[in-house]
């Protein structure tokens, strides 16, 4: 298979947009079983000029444009391809200013006589009939629909409705996002999933239904929007970089998480000795940059930490274990994160409810093991608990793995070991709950 990719971004590789198509090739690659050749044909990095509309190309060098630029290597390689992959964001509801020229360009691939289509039109010069096409695009809103009539228009002329496949996705921006990536990336899996059927049958409704859900409701995806330009809204000024980075944290906060009772959550960032306070109300919430109240939850951290952790460079729970930030007041809010401040917009009947979350019960199971079968059978409940130990890794695969997984997981294997050694079970089993207690202080910080 032979496939062709013309990137109609000004930003190239950099580009949204680009991340999609990355994906979905990389799933069409997947499911391919033949040798896949890829030609990406960047317009950053191409001359071509503007069609001078001489019909040259038709009436005087049939099929060969009077104008000696890049535009001749780009129709030498679609009708090269199997696969032509059109990829652009959008730009005043059609394709930037670049790419329509592209199109206008491809006069000499079409005749000059009228065909007998509707509206009109000409038949192509070439055979184009087992060419297959996809269309890739994001956009700046909170949802695709509606805005793609334009493209759509054009793209349904000059390569028939029907005839083609798309991808258009809302919220393109926040896939620059470090600190949205993991809503990001499920994304991208699901345009990956999307590459793997178009290569066999079709993209499944299921599929598709992913694709057209938004990243996140409308409000949100605003309000974080409104925050990424980084100018005060009232004064039109530039604020300080970690006021931004908080509004755009406050912007993901889920208001139907509301537990009854206003929360204020300190922000405290010690490297840039700046101090924000989130105040989590009912309506909604607000941010608070003097006359500050008493906080309910204190997070003590740099600046940098706190960045890292929100883009997944590392995990929270393994920095507060290694006193990277402390947290003061009610740790209830810690434990609660994800419903306050989770990836909203995801389909909760296509992702497992603990994907991506630490479970306390599984947490808690090989100790609850060992307290129970140790008490009752120190030998076999010693080694019921090992058992359990090596069987608990088995479960992760729904679930994010911590360092108190790992913790917990060692610390009753080698109480479990020192029962074994005929130690004896009264010194062991105060042991135990002493580890247990220290390992929950320090997560506590």
């Amino acid at each position: 298979m032979k496939i062709l990719v013309i990137n109609g971004s000004p930003k190239g590789e950099k580009s949204n947009t680009y991340q999609l198509t990355t994906a979905f090739l990389d799933g069409l690659r997947s499911a391919v079983g033949e040798e896949v050749m890829t030609e990406v044909l960047s317009l950053k990095q191409l001359q071509v000029k503007p069609c001078l509309g001489c019909f040259s190309c038709w009436n005087k060098t049939p099929g060969q444009c009077c104008i000696r630029d890049d535009m001749q290597t780009v129709l030498e390689k679609q009708l090269w391809a199997d696969l032509i992959l059109w990829s652009f964001p959008l730009y005043y509801f059609s394709v930037p200013g670049s790419l329509k020229t592209l199109i206008d360009r491809q006069l000499p691939m079409v005749l000059p006589f009228m065909n007998d289509a509707e509206s009109g039109g000409h038949p192509s010069r070439y055979d184009m009939s087992g060419k297959r096409h996809v269309v890739i695009s994001t956009c700046g809103f909170h949802t695709a629909k509606g805005n793609y009539d334009g493209v759509t228009a054009m793209f349904d002329h000059m390569l028939g409705k029907g005839q083609y496949t798309t991808i258009f996705c809302g919220q393109g921006e926040l896939f620059r996002v470090p600190e949205l990536r993991q809503r990001t990336a499920e994304y991208l899996d699901a345009v990956k999933r999307a590459g793997e059927e178009f290569a066999h049958n079709g993209i499944t409704a299921q599929t598709r239904s992913l694709l057209e859900q938004p990243l996140y409701p409308r409000e949100v995806f605003e309000r974080m929007a409104d925050a990424s330009w980084g100018i005060d809204s009232d004064s039109g000024e530039k604020p300080d970089e970690t006021y931004i980075f908080t509004k755009q944290m406050a912007a993901l906060y889920r208001k139907e998480s509301f537990s009854g009772k206003e929360i204020v959550l300190e922000m405290f960032y010690t490297d840039a000795d700046k101090r924000y306070q989130i105040i989590l109300q009912q309506q909604g919430c607000q941010i608070l940059t003097d006359h500050f109240r008493p906080f309910t939850t204190r997070i003590e951290t740099p600046y940098t930490v706190w960045k890292a952790i929100a883009s997944g460079e590392i995990s929270g729970q393994d920095a507060l274990a290694q006193q990277k930030y402390r947290v003061q007041g009610d740790f209830n809010l810690m434990i609660h994160w994800d419903d306050y401040f989770g990836a909203d917009g995801v389909d909760e009947t296509k992702v497992p409810d603990n994907a991506g979350k630490t479970n306390m019960n599984i947490l808690l199971l090989p100790w609850i093991v060992f307290w129970v079968a140790a008490a009752i059978n120190p030998f076999y409940g010693a080694l019921i608990s090992i058992l359990t130990c090596v069987l608990v890794p088995l479960i992760y695969y729904k679930n994010r793995k911590t360092i108190y997984d790992t913790i917990s997981g060692a610390a009753v294997t080698a109480l479990s070991s020192l029962i074994l050694l005929d130690i004896n079970i009264r010194f062991v089993i105060p042991l135990a709950y002493l580890c247990f207690g220290l390992m929950w202080l320090i997560s506590c910080g």
